[in-house]
């Protein structure tokens, strides 16, 4: 049903008279034979790829031949308008005037609805929007008096899978009418809503599987925020505060990934939130203050990351890993001023470590004692690293000697430095160690790619690369990423090559790339 063979394709182009004029098929994938077979799908079918199709794409297939010419309206309307353009309020009330088919997705920003309820009032209550499953709308933010929500966004209620709510008020009274019995994703942006009608809805979504609340309902988050269903596996809390002792009675026995953004929260609130919640795979701290010391002791969680600012409030002194025996993936992602220490306990499975960085106080890896990164007991050897991302001030070769010798099967090393491009040459090389005994098993069996930031081509940093140049025997990829301020030319890196000694190469797979991205965009996406 709906295949359509070459076979059937040609039989059908034979049935037409020799006077009667052909459509030019639109090239692409489709077109076999020089016939096109994805016009000879069904309409069911076509319509469902129009409606995956961003609003202006879709509208634009009815150019396409006089057999999607009715597609778009009557396929399932995906009505999307996120910013200023060609589309304004009187297009799309002309859209939903014109449509015929079922209604799946309408968002709406302020650049169409500006801060009017009436105008979205108006907009909601056209008939093409009946059974409506996803509906998003946002009014002005930081803009008063804060609109209200019309009563007609209550009328998808039903029918609702998806529902995200910005910048407006929920009417009083309104707690009887919150109830959504399919909806898996809940979204309150900056929203004014009463605890009781907070209440009511969360406990209205029986299905509910994702929930994202920033700043909504206030600076302070109530007890009833937290009453999810037990189906609840998504969790985003940002730019809001949770009082203390909230959680001690609060669980979440299916939630897999929680995300903090910018929250304040006590040491003792933050454990006990992570301790109701016995299925977390994934943690993510952005900017959060309120606690100094965090401790990780979870027996299924598998990722955590967190970035702080270099504000004394939003400092993070003592991370702890307890006892973590799913744990893959720790990143930290402090400013390079910050100063703490780090301890990892028992983390068995830990492939992905980063960023550390010069002016780390002390890292534990098991027995093995970092004071800095330079002062080094060595005791425990952890195979199960991968990758590993640090921020150097000098690229000495002796720490990263001792980290190769602590993770002897990392695959990949990447290390952001930062070296003054005015320092004399014989000053940056005065930094540097020069030891180099023996071998190591990552060098010679394991280490893959390098990714090496702010790059400036200075003998110092040419140096450091040519070493694992010639050193790593299994090198596949060598990534320079070029400081921005440094003037490149073709000449340039052509006497950069020559410097490396890529000739004499230990790896004849390695591959030397200079780039000049954001500096460790790369490790971002490792």
């Amino acid at each position: 049903m709906g295949v359509v063979t070459r076979a059937q394709a040609k039989r059908g182009s034979s049935h037409q008279s020799d006077g009667e004029e052909q459509e030019l098929p639109p090239q692409g994938g489709g077109v076999v034979g020089g016939t096109d077979l994805i016009s000879l799908l069904p309409d069911e079918i076509l319509g469902s790829i129009v409606s995956l199709l961003p609003t202006d794409e879709g509208a634009r297939t009815q150019i396409l031949s006089p057999r999607w010419r009715h597609l778009w309206r009557s396929a399932p309307l995906n009505l999307e308008v996120s910013r200023a353009g060609r589309i304004n309020e009187a297009v799309v009330s002309h859209i939903l005037s014109e449509h015929r088919g079922v209604a799946r997705r309408f968002s709406v920003s302020p650049f169409i609805i500006a801060n009017d309820s009436a105008t979205l009032d108006a907009l909601l209550q056209s008939p093409a929007l009946d059974n409506l499953q996803e509906l998003a709308f946002s009014f002005y933010d930081m803009i008063l008096p804060i609109p209200l929500m019309p009563h007609s966004a209550l009328r998808f209620s039903s029918t609702l899978r998806v529902a995200e709510f910005n910048s407006c008020r929920f009417p009083d009274g309104a707690a009887h009418q919150l109830h959504f019995p399919k909806l898996q994703h809940l979204t309150l942006g900056s929203v004014i809503i009463s605890e009781d009608s907070l209440h009511a809805m969360l406990a209205g979504c029986p299905a509910l599987d994702k929930f994202v609340s920033r700043g909504s309902p206030g600076p302070q988050v109530p007890r009833s925020a937290l009453h999810f269903p037990s189906t609840l596996r998504v969790a985003k809390f940002g730019s809001c505060q949770f009082p203390e002792a909230m959680f001690c009675q609060v669980h979440f026995p299916n939630l897999q990934q929680l995300v903090l953004e910018s929250v304040t929260i006590s040491e003792g609130s933050l454990h006990a939130m992570l301790s109701g919640c016995p299925a977390l795979n994934i943690l993510m701290l952005g900017n959060c203050s309120g606690f100094r010391k965090f401790r990780i002791n979870s027996l299924k969680l598998k990722h955590v990351e967190m970035y702080f600012r270099l504000l004394d409030g939003h400092r993070l002194e003592e991370l702890i890993v307890e006892n973590a025996p799913c744990l893959e993936r720790l990143h930290h992602r402090g400013p390079y001023q910050d100063i703490m220490c780090i301890s990892i306990i028992s983390a068995p499975k830990l492939e992905i470590l980063g960023r550390l960085t010069d002016n780390i106080y002390r890292l534990e890896l098991g027995s093995t004692v970092f004071k800095g990164l330079h002062d080094v007991t060595m005791a425990t050897v952890m195979r199960t690293v991968k990758v590993l991302t640090l921020r150097l001030d000098d690229l000495i070769r002796d720490v990263i000697f001792n980290f190769m010798k602590c993770f002897p099967c990392m695959e990949e090393l990447c290390i952001q430095t930062h070296i003054d491009l005015c320092l004399p040459h014989t000053a940056m090389e005065n930094r540097q160690r020069y030891y180099f005994r023996g071998r190591f098993e990552c060098l010679d069996h394991h280490l893959k790619k390098l990714w090496i930031g702010y790059y400036s081509g200075e003998r110092p940093h040419v140096a450091f690369a040519k070493f694992f140049v010639l050193n790593a025997s299994v090198l596949e990829s060598l990534v320079l990423n070029v400081h921005p301020y440094k003037k490149v030319s073709d000449q340039w890196i052509e006497n950069q090559r020559r410097q490396l000694q890529l000739e004499n190469r230990a790896s004849i797979r390695a591959q030397i790339d200079f780039t000049f991205e954001k500096c460790f965009s790369y490790v971002n996406d490792v």
